[in-house]
């Protein structure tokens, strides 16, 4: 009978214990859920959060973008823009150096203009008195030619009239400063080829000295003449070494 007692009683106790032990899991399981689900909840609001601030860090890329490429842009206008004024200054710089120049010449005119009005003479009288004086300069440049011309013919004639009449060869004058250069030379029958002529007033029978580097090398006698050339016999007792080309003759 007693061990019924204390079977009933421990089979009670462990019930008791089940009963006691089932409620405080229950208990547990229920914390850990709410826990579960304040977890999630939480989770979704960072979640959330960072979802928020990932878009609001996109739109300020955006905008930093924007505002750097603004800037780019802004460099480039500004660069633009001093390339243009450096131009502008420059071109004005130039022409107010133009400007300063004809200024100059316009007061150089002005004072010149005001010269020739003093004596009273009119623009026209200017004019003709200019024209008349550039007619007489013609004139005697053309006279002066002329003269020279008939200088060389009586030279010229003179000198074959002497060396009929006389004994003594004729030797004409130059004109003084007179200069050339030897062309070409044969030296088989000593004569010369000479760069100057009749329009430098070169004469027949004529005589220049042969000169080279300063040293006198020899003479010759002019026997024919052209406008621009003439040829020359190279004299024997005058000769101090060979005749070359690109000697120099002076008178």
């Amino acid at each position: 009978m007693l061990l019924r007692i204390s079977l009933v009683v421990a089979i009670l106790a462990g019930a008791g214990g089940l009963y006691v032990s089932h409620f405080q899991v229950a208990e547990k399981l229920r914390g850990l859920t709410t826990e579960l689900d304040d977890t999630k909840k939480g989770l979704m609001a960072a979640q959330g959060t960072a979802a928020k601030a990932s878009a609001e860090a996109k739109k300020a890329k955006e905008e930093a973008d924007k505002a750097t490429k603004a800037l780019a842009e802004s460099e480039s206008a500004l660069q633009e823009t001093r390339k243009n004024y450096n131009e502008q200054r420059a071109r004005a710089d130039g022409l107010f150096t133009k400007l300063t120049e004809a200024t100059k010449s316009l007061n150089e005119a002005h004072t010149e203009l005001a010269r020739w009005r003093a004596p009273g003479v009119s623009v026209h009288q200017i004019v003709d008195l200019r024209d008349s004086a550039n007619r007489a300069a013609k004139e005697r440049d053309a006279f002066a030619e002329e003269n020279k011309i008939l200088l060389r013919n009586l030279n010229q004639t003179k000198a074959e009239l002497d060396s009929l009449v006389g004994t003594k060869p004729y030797e004409p004058p130059l004109p003084p400063g007179l200069k050339g250069k030897i062309l070409a030379v044969d030296p088989r029958y000593d004569f010369v080829v000479l760069d100057i002529g009749t329009k430098q007033g070169v004469i027949e029978k004529g005589q220049m000295l042969v000169n080279r580097d300063g040293k006198l090398v020899g003479k010759v006698r002019i026997t024919k003449v052209e406008p621009n050339r003439s040829i020359a016999n190279i004299l024997p007792e005058w000769k101090q070494g060979d005749v070359q080309e690109g000697d120099q003759v002076l008178y």
